[in-house]
């Protein structure tokens, strides 16, 4: 999370204004726990009451996956653990933004991390209560690849090349081979890159029933491909139509 973009200039006039929303806070008697609860209990009626398309499927998945507040940086990063429950994530953001209070003495930046973090919250979790319910996790590669066909021709594909059985479990070790392919794809559009990583290795878990941890990914994808995945790509290009 850019600090700069969070707080912004100082200001004098703004410390100002921000001691009296301080103080009126103090005498209510509202802390920061309660108040996040509020935002938890809101965003969660909300994703209740809500209808999911498959429009608004995919443009969620994009969305969140762009979220940029000092609540989700936090969320999503601590979402990764399967070791973690809801309660426990909601702890870990907490402490993160009291660390991050006490550094500051300044009316109007603690009034601004207040803000930030709670309609961060707000928003985070409503599309966290949307997908995280409905269909994130069971996010697989239909949901990332661009055109109606596309994870159609590509599994049949990877059929074929015998990477995967027909009930699309991984055949080969070679992940780092395998993780080159779909960044081949990412790269030409075929899945959508405005995916982020973390986000096509879930779907790469849930489609093919393994695990892809993020160092591997991360290396995998720096490392030029050999010659069997040029000819791989070159077959890829055929099917997708992409100049190669």
């Amino acid at each position: 999370m850019d600090r700069k973009k969070l707080y912004g200039r100082w200001y004098f006039w703004e410390e100002l204004a921000g001691f009296p929303m301080m103080l009126f806070y103090w005498i209510k008697g509202d802390n920061i726990y309660k108040m996040l609860s509020d935002r938890i209990n809101i965003a969660r009626l909300k994703a209740d009451q809500f209808t999911l398309t498959e429009k608004h499927k995919n443009e969620f998945l994009i969305e969140y996956d762009k979220l940029d507040n000092f609540f989700s940086f936090h969320f999503k990063e601590i979402d990764q653990s399967r070791s973690h429950n809801f309660d426990d994530k909601i702890k870990y953001c907490l402490n993160h933004y009291k660390k991050e209070s006490s550094r500051h003495f300044s009316s109007k930046n603690l009034m601004v991390l207040q803000e930030n973090f709670l309609n961060g919250a707000e928003k985070t979790l409503f599309l966290y209560f949307v997908l995280d319910h409905k269909v994130r996790r069971e996010i697989r590669l239909t949901d990332i690849m661009i055109g109606e066909n596309s994870s159609k021709y590509f599994l049949k594909f990877l059929q074929e090349k015998k990477y995967i059985d027909e009930n699309h479990n991984l055949l080969v070790d070679q992940k780092s081979s395998f993780i080159r392919i779909h960044r081949f794809l990412k790269d030409n559009y075929v899945i959508n890159p405005d995916f982020q990583d973390t986000t096509i290795i879930e779907a790469m878990e849930n489609e093919y029933n393994t695990n892809f941890d993020k160092g591997t990914f991360s290396r995998a994808i720096t490392v030029k491909p050999n010659e069997f995945e040029e000819s791989i790509f070159k077959e890829l290009s055929k099917i997708f139509n992409i100049k190669y």
